[in-house]
């Protein structure tokens, strides 16, 4: 209605990508209905705006990782409007992994987690 993509809709993105890159690098299955494999809770989220990106432009995402700690993982993306290496929107949102049963934070990540993770450190 206003011409640009709505502020929601930068953290919709911010979600795909993460779990996007958990799902293919680092073993998250959102489907299983294994009770005893850790899942990530949103804790914090942020974004600061530079831009405003609109349809129909193309928009891209980038993906870092900025901390992995005992059972925590923040991450930082950038999303950008077609060529543009200026980044419209700058933010991201930290997990931290609990037990499915008790929601309390897991000792320690999974190792497979932390192999995927380490590339985008």
């Amino acid at each position: 209605m206003y011409g640009h993509l709505n502020n929601a809709a930068y953290y919709y993105y911010f979600d795909s990508i993460i779990n996007k890159y958990l799902i293919e690098h680092c073993g998250l299955d959102t489907c299983s209905t294994n009770t005893t494999k850790p899942i990530g809770l949103v804790v914090s989220s942020q974004a600061n705006f530079y831009a405003s990106a609109s349809y129909p432009h193309l928009i891209h995402a980038g993906l870092r990782i900025t901390k992995i700690g005992n059972s925590s993982i923040a991450y930082r993306v950038g999303i950008f409007e077609g060529d543009n290496l200026t980044a419209c929107v700058v933010g991201g949102y930290t997990h931290v992994f609990v037990d499915p049963n008790t929601r309390r934070p897991v000792q320690a990540l999974p190792k497979t987690f932390i192999e995927g993770l380490e590339k985008l450190l």
